[in-house]
């Protein structure tokens, strides 16, 4: 792999992560795939792709479910794999 496309990879998965904190999810995705492209890899991009799309996926999902706790434990969810990603 070369220097310049592992670079390439970090800076497009400190921008999808910028993009994640804000909720912006759909542009979050495209610069996870981005970083994969340019390095394959990138776990931690494979590991966030995969998180913004079960979290995509769940809100999908709570959107047809009325019980609220479910909407928390999501959340939560989500919440705390967040948190795992932004230490790295």
């Amino acid at each position: 792999m070369k220097k310049s496309n592992e670079n390439t990879s970090l800076k497009y998965l400190e921008l999808a992560k910028e993009k994640e904190e804000i909720g912006e999810y759909k542009e979050a995705l495209e610069y996870y795939e981005k970083s994969i492209e340019e390095d394959p890899d990138n776990i931690e991009a494979y590991f966030g792709l995969n998180l913004i799309n079960s979290y995509i996926e769940m809100e999908k999902e709570l959107k047809n479910d009325d019980a609220s706790d479910n909407i928390n434990k999501h959340i939560e969810f989500f919440n705390i794999f967040n948190e795992f990603l932004n230490k790295k």
